[in-house]
């Protein structure tokens, strides 16, 4: 009890370094022969996500690592780490088309898995996209409704839409012809004039081949936290729960289907 009261305190007293900023951590329930199944059992899942406006535009990033919990777990490290980077441009934040931004983002990651006595890893490729942002958002951003349509190239992947073929010339017949990611992300306080009660969370669906078959994934993230901490003068800490909804997402292969993972979590927000 101590050591978390030296944290809570360390962490107020850093808050305005790091404005802008929160950490998550969460606790996922879905398990094996389940209405959830997912394979995701005694998994937690740490967030560190940042959000700054400014005259030229915003920046969004987070950063995920997941932990598996098991008891005989051999590691009891961080398996799975991933990042994304969004740098939205807009230098007309006065005039008419204020709300329409050039969007340009980075995604990746790294993993590990065991199989049988065997442990391997696995990449997230580099994905670079490029598009359109049109935001609407209160002068605090505490209420937001963002739509992106961005062009998605995923480097040195077999899934691409444009590969190299057998006789070493670049061909786009044989790969993903639908090479876009829609997202929609949101935010809202007060939610259902809750006071203190946020809503928020993404959609994201995008095009992907899997061997001969076209596809597409989806995956969405819907959060609502509550500020527990106004009641006891520490506004930075929220509890709350996540669902993850996802569609051939999970293992990267058509059939995976619809899957639903929920989580319970804790949330710092350091401003």
């Amino acid at each position: 009890m101590k050591r978390l009261l030296v944290i809570l305190v360390a962490l107020y007293c850093l808050s305005p370094l790091f404005a802008g900023t929160n950490l998550q951590l969460f606790y996922d329930f879905g398990s094996l022969n389940t209405v959830c199944e997912n394979k995701r059992t005694d998994r937690v899942t740490t967030t560190v996500e940042l959000f700054y406006p400014d005259p030229w535009g915003t920046t969004f990033a987070f950063i995920d690592l997941d932990y598996n919990i098991h008891p005989n777990d051999p590691k009891n490290t961080p398996f799975m780490g991933y990042f994304e980077i969004a740098r939205c441009l807009n230098f007309w934040q006065n005039t008419k088309a204020k709300d329409l931004s050039i969007q340009v983002e980075y995604n990746g990651g790294l993993g590990l898995y065991k199989a049988g006595d065997a442990i391997g890893g696995y990449a997230i490729n580099h994905a670079a996209l490029v598009g359109l942002n049109y935001c609407l958002h209160t002068a605090d951003y505490k209420n937001i409704f963002n739509l992106e349509l961005l062009f998605k190239y995923v480097v040195d992947d077999a899934n691409m839409w444009r590969i190299k073929g057998p006789d070493g010339h670049w061909t786009t017949q044989e790969g993903n012809q639908i090479p876009l990611q829609f997202t929609f992300v949101w935010g809202c306080d007060d939610f259902c004039t809750a006071p203190g009660l946020r809503f928020s969370g993404f959609l994201d669906i995008w095009g992907q081949k899997f061997g001969n078959l076209q596809s597409f994934v989806m995956i969405s993230e819907p959060q609502l936290w509550y500020n527990v901490g106004r009641w006891f003068k520490c506004p930075n800490l929220h509890i709350g729960t996540e669902i993850e909804f996802s569609y051939n997402f999970v293992g990267g292969t058509p059939g995976t289907g619809f899957m639903c993972n929920p989580c319970l979590g804790i949330k710092w927000c350091f401003d």
